[in-house]
């Protein structure tokens, strides 16, 4: 689709509107034209013959709707018709701040990207590229949730700006920012460009090189750290300096009994080696009759990094049977209470913290997409991401040698995927084995889940659309547990 945005103020509406007919007849038809001001209700309601047009929509005005016009003034997220959605905040700096919880609250709800954010203000992230306007850190929070192809500013009335492209990290979406000056200024003040709401842009070598580092995450980025130093309280520039053999501590380790700051209030089942808890940040959201996002995390009770640490009999060890008891009565419970499949995604590695595995529930309509789902972060990790290891998974079943063979070697570090279709046939196993000294990508196994389930704002535990209180934590619990009791290994003889 094409569209139109243009920018003007209440005493050049008329006339801005007279320049966007003729702008529809030379350079459209557009199927939507968005125009950017403080106009008063009363000018907008005497525009005249928009049946010229296509549907109108203004930011900054009040007043009642109607078959040309659509208003908005506020915060808030609008779809239309065609499936564009369109967020938009015509807040001042002062108004945002008074309503900052509930703008906050609006964005987090989305569960995809958008297509277009309008904002009056420019974020203190966008602010950074250009020396002539400043920001309010207030929408970079925003921006970051809503992660638009196309964000379009109108605060600073006398120029015009538009950045180069840049992209999101997590959901690989390729994002502009424009600041369209005012329709009496001697600058750009108006902008069409072409748009197709169900397509991410593609993103090739020759495009890379015309990309800019995204303003929103460089800050936020850092060196990747070994598993043993991830999440452990230090300071970036202290874990960097740590030697491999030093290890996390049981009692400064946010998966054991020992330390004061354990999150008991997320636990679900105790046993007699391991325990599960719900996840901190869920990747999944409710579905259905599941009222609860259903992701959780099975962790040995004992401190080690590794799974397979060097029995003889691995698989025959106690908690090996105690810990595959326990992810098979998720299984079931998911699939016979909620006809929902299971991914079960681990990482075998020496220099991890404390082994753990996660149980993720997935739609049973959409576990036939997860080769798809697994060779497209493939793609990215070994081509795009050059300093990971380069992964290779091989497919088996729960009782193959070559398997076994693996898993059992005390040596082996391995990533991991268990996919179970139903509770009642054999999963699938996915392994890709990786060298102790290699960078891989924590997050990897969220990353092919959420492009599953199309959630890629909730790749990362803590980015904001994943965040919940301590409250939401508790009833999360107790909603899961209510089910799931007649599965509970732990309470069953």
């Amino acid at each position: 689709m094409k569209l139109l945005v243009a920018h003007g103020s209440d005493s050049n509406l008329l006339t801005l509107v007279e320049k966007v007919k003729k702008l529809n007849i030379k350079a459209g038809p557009f199927s939507h034209i968005l125009l950017l001001g403080d106009f008063e209700e009363e000018t907008v309601n005497n525009l005249k013959k928009l049946e010229d047009l296509p549907t109108v929509y203004t930011f900054g005005s009040s007043g009642e709707n109607n078959t040309d016009i659509i208003r908005f003034n506020g915060f808030g997220v609008y779809e239309c018709q065609d499936k564009l959605t369109i967020g938009y905040s015509t807040q001042t700096t002062k108004e945002l701040h008074e309503s900052r919880k509930t703008l906050t609250n609006q964005f987090r709800k989305l569960e995809k990207p958008i297509d277009i954010f309008i904002s009056r203000e420019w974020s203190s992230d966008i602010a950074s590229l250009n020396d002539t306007f400043s920001g309010t850190n207030l929408l970079n929070n925003v921006v970051k949730m809503a992660q638009p192809k196309y964000h379009i500013a109108y605060g600073d009335n006398n120029h015009y700006f538009e950045s180069k492209p840049f992209m999101f990290e997590e959901s690989l979406q390729v994002s502009r920012f424009i600041n369209i000056a005012d329709f009496d200024s001697s600058n750009k003040w108006a902008y069409a460009f072409n748009l197709d709401p169900s397509v991410t842009e593609e993103v090739d070598e020759s495009k890379k090189k015309d990309m800019i580092e995204n303003p929103y995450e460089r800050k936020q980025k850092k060196r990747q750290l070994p598993e043993d130093t991830e999440n452990s309280g230090l300071k970036p520039e202290d874990q960097l300096k740590l030697k491999k053999a030093r290890k996390v501590l049981p009692n400064t380790c946010h998966f054991c009994f020992t330390n004061s700051s354990l999150q008991d209030h997320m636990i679900i089942s105790i046993g007699n080696l391991s325990y599960m808890t719900i996840a901190k940040g869920p990747l999944t959201v409710p579905k259905g009759d599941m009222k609860f996002s259903g992701h959780c995390l099975l962790i040995p009770i004992e401190h080690i990094a590794k799974y397979n640490i060097g029995q003889e009999n691995f698989s025959e060890s106690e908690l090996v049977q105690e810990m595959t008891a326990y992810e098979k009565s998720i299984v079931k419970m998911n699939y016979r209470k909620f006809d929902m499949s299971t991914i079960v995604f681990e990482i075998n590695s020496e220099r991890s913290i404390h082994f753990h595995k996660q149980l993720l529930p997935i739609p049973k309509y959409l576990i036939m997409k997860f080769q798809a789902a697994l060779d497209r972060q493939l793609h990215y990790n070994n081509e795009k991401f050059y300093n990971n290891a380069k992964l290779n998974f091989e497919k088996y079943s729960p009782d193959d040698v070559e398997y076994l063979k693996i898993r059992n070697d005390p040596k082996s570090n391995y990533l991991q995927f268990t996919v179970y279709e139903t509770s009642e046939v054999v999963p699938q196993i996915y392994i890709a084995m990786f060298q102790q000294d290699m960078r891989i990508d924590l997050q990897f196994g969220r990353r092919v889940v959420a492009f599953m389930l199309k959630l890629p704002k909730r790749i990362k535990w803590d980015s904001p659309a994943c965040l919940q209180t301590k409250e939401q934590e508790t009833k999360e619990t107790e909603n899961l547990q209510k089910p799931y009791k007649e599965f509970d290994i732990a309470s069953q003889d």
